[in-house]
């Protein structure tokens, strides 16, 4: 039996109460040719020794990538150059955040980097210089997240719960009860309030400023709410909109929560058999965006679906079952909606949307650039895509196209509009993917420029 076949074959005997088997389904394939892919080049970035993990953007041509080699790297991926290299820590980074430069000694962007190691460095991007390594948060750092927009505090997670000036100053500290798992996901939302997920507990917590003196720019956290448990661990947290956010668990659940009550306001793609064979969770939410602060994509198990989350509109729009050969790591939106891109366990990378045709009805580029995502990803307009809101009709994405370099699980994506994708995986590498017809014309301006730079060539 091919790897291909095993993966189709996890968790077939489980059954969903409300949905048909996810893997029932045929995964759908690519005729030669691929003509709707636009990411037909590619470049192989490599300097990790081992799993890349995660990615960051810093601006439109630069990334930081970190792997279980415990360095961060950054990257310019429009020439496909390594910048620096950021070695220090001695256990794999587990997340990152970026600061604003606060002093005009630093022209550029900070990156804050969390490890296993229990230390919260702080680099200099432009120089790969660490202008800080904090050693008092005194356990693993698994998450980071910043508090406020010009990025005056942010707050690191793990065993403890910690919040930070910019300066790498401790604020306050808050102990948890030793008995709970690590914090492995944190989220802001509206009046300065922290959002955990560790395990299956969501717990909030408040960041406020004592009333008991002490210096202006103090803070303390606070406890304010434990949330009714998942079933099972939390694998995705995300921001809705201000008056909701969304956590994921890998026994299929989604619950919408409440901003302001704090509590569960709605639940989607409750099965009741989730656990599959040898406990593989075929129905696991690994990654989920919200597009308009409307619609949820939501990856479930080796397929994906996307729900409108409209307060008392509430319903699935998409479903697509059997994606991916494997689960589905990552998902997002490429080129402004005008691809969703599925990153899975099975090496591909596959982009979805509507198929383009030939439009005679006048249509102009003016027009396409002012749709939204979710009208660029559906190809419904205005009234259509409000009318397919109201309908109990499912959307059925089309497969556009198929990215297949990674010669091992694909861990996410970083989308750099016209430029191209970047993506990570278990083979060590990073890979840009590049959209050919934009190098084309790169390359032609390029070859304009050099003959018109030189006298009596035209």
């Amino acid at each position: 039996m091919s790897m291909f076949q095993r993966f189709l074959n996890l968790g077939s005997a489980t059954k969903e109460k409300e949905e048909p088997k996810l893997n029932q389904s045929t995964v759908e394939e690519l005729s030669d040719g691929q003509p709707y892919n636009p990411y037909t080049e590619i470049l192989v970035l490599q300097e990790h020794k081992d799993i890349v993990r995660s990615l960051l953007k810093i601006d439109k041509y630069r990334c930081v990538s970190v792997a279980d080699d415990c360095k961060a790297v950054i990257w310019d991926i429009h020439i496909g150059q390594r910048l620096a290299v950021l070695s220090g820590h001695t256990h794999p980074i587990t997340c990152m955040l970026l600061l604003k430069p606060q002093t005009n000694a630093v022209a550029d962007w900070l990156l804050v980097t969390g490890s296993s190691d229990k230390l919260i460095k702080v680099w200099d991007i432009s120089t790969g210089y660490c202008h800080q390594s904090i050693s008092d948060h005194a356990s693993s750092v698994r998450c980071l997240v910043s508090l406020t927009e010009d990025c005056q505090l942010f707050c690191s997670g793990g065993e403890s719960l910690a919040v930070w000036q910019h300066d790498g100053r401790l604020l306050h500290a808050y102990t948890r009860g030793g008995e709970e798992e690590d914090i492995s996901f944190m989220i802001v939302i509206q009046n300065e309030r922290v959002v955990t997920a560790a395990d299956k507990i969501i717990v909030v917590y408040s960041v406020i400023t004592p009333e008991d003196g002490g210096e202006p720019d103090d803070k303390k956290i606070r406890l304010v709410k434990k949330l009714p448990p998942h079933r099972e661990a939390i694998h995705s947290l995300i921001n809705i909109s201000e008056s909701c956010f969304a956590s994921g668990s890998i026994d299929g659940t989604i619950i919408l929560w409440t901003t302001q009550n704090l509590i569960p306001a709605k639940y989607f793609n409750t099965v009741t058999e989730y656990v599959g064979d040898a406990k593989l969770y075929p129905y696991s939410i690994q990654s989920m965006f919200c597009a308009q602060e409307k619609y949820l994509f939501a990856t479930i198990g080796s397929g994906f679906c996307v729900f409108d989350v409209s307060v008392g509109q509430e319903r699935l729009m998409v479903k697509k079952l059997a994606a991916h050969y494997s689960k589905i790591l990552h998902i997002g939106f490429a080129c402004d909606g005008a691809y969703l891109v599925t990153c899975s366990e099975d090496g591909s990378i596959r982009l979805w949307g509507k198929t383009p045709i030939s439009d005679d009805s006048g249509s102009s580029d003016r027009d396409i650039c002012t749709l939204g995502p979710m009208e660029r990803f559906t190809g419904l307009r205005g009234d259509q895509l409000r009318q397919c809101c109201h309908s109990d009709n499912l959307l059925e994405p089309s497969l556009l196209g198929e990215c297949t370099a990674h010669s091992g699980s694909v861990q996410m994506f970083l989308d750099f509009d016209h430029e191209g994708l970047v993506s990570c995986g278990g083979d060590n590498l990073l890979i840009v993917w590049k959209n050919a017809e934009m190098q084309k014309i790169q390359r032609n301006q390029k070859v304009q420029e050099i003959l018109f730079s030189r006298d009596g060539i035209v």
